[in-house]
């Protein structure tokens, strides 16, 4: 079984692990949702931006915050 860590790259470029265990991944737009081996959804707002099956390894740049 392949199974994978999400991780957020940071304003730094330093990732964050934002789930583990991730078994599933969709895409919609600017919106991504994940679900771990236990069925726990996460949605964020981001981009894919790469996908490393070597190292189980899915990394999202998230969307920058707008001003307001």
């Amino acid at each position: 079984m392949c199974l994978s860590t999400v991780y957020e790259l940071g304003t730094e470029g330093s990732p964050q692990m934002l789930a583990e265990y991730v078994r599933d991944l969709r895409v919609s737009g600017d919106t991504i949702t994940f679900t771990d081996i236990m069925g726990k959804e996460t949605t964020v707002s981001g981009s894919l931006q790469r996908v490393d099956l070597v190292k189980n390894a899915i990394l999202i740049a998230g969307l920058p915050q707008k001003a307001t």
